[in-house]
């Protein structure tokens, strides 16, 4: 009988390896596909302003790295800028790894248009819309335009007075017909 338990422990232990291996690559491929995440398949071709290419790299049309505090674990992870957690199509969205958060939208609409009060599907509702000034100051010192901290993980960005103006432009150009 002792030896019956043996190719049974065996068969389970084999079993149960593979279903453990599965699992995690299920979970990959789950969490891979959460969110923006930065999919470089989803990017311009070529940058057809200042302001795409440091949305998408954080890196000047002059060559200057565009640096940024703060961020949190997901910006160090995958580094790059703006597309890292809200996406190529400037849409926001889940992030890893913190799946259960929602980065919002960077659409001229979510950024600049008014918002009704209660409306919280596109994570702007809580204040204003911005402009072009509270959004220098979202992208530099992290505040919306009530007043309020932004979540930790923006970070919060140090680039010139030109490169924050051209920034700025990008966002408010229709997505997928960059200035």
């Amino acid at each position: 009988m002792n030896h019956a338990r043996k190719p049974r422990r065996r068969r389970f232990a084999t079993v149960g390896s593979v279903v453990l291996i599965l699992l995690v690559l299920v979970g990959a491929w789950f969490v891979t596909r959460l969110g923006p995440m930065a999919d470089r398949r989803h990017w311009p071709s070529q940058f057809q302003s200042n302001g795409e290419r440091i949305y998408f790299t954080a890196m000047s049309a002059s060559g200057r790295r565009i640096n940024s505090r703060d961020g949190g674990m997901h910006m160090s992870m995958m580094g790059g800028g703006c597309v890292t957690c809200h996406g190529a199509d400037r849409r926001g969205g889940r992030v890893m790894p913190r799946f259960w958060e929602v980065v919002p939208p960077l659409t001229p609409a979510a950024l600049f248009d008014e918002h009704a009060e209660g409306e919280k599907e596109d994570g702007h509702a809580d204040h204003e819309g911005y402009t072009d000034e509270t959004l220098r100051r979202a992208i530099t010192q992290g505040v919306d335009p009530g007043g309020k901290s932004l979540d930790p993980a923006m970070p919060r960005w140090s680039m010139s007075t030109q490169d924050l103006d051209d920034l700025i432009a990008y966002l408010k150009s229709p997505v997928g017909r960059p200035l």
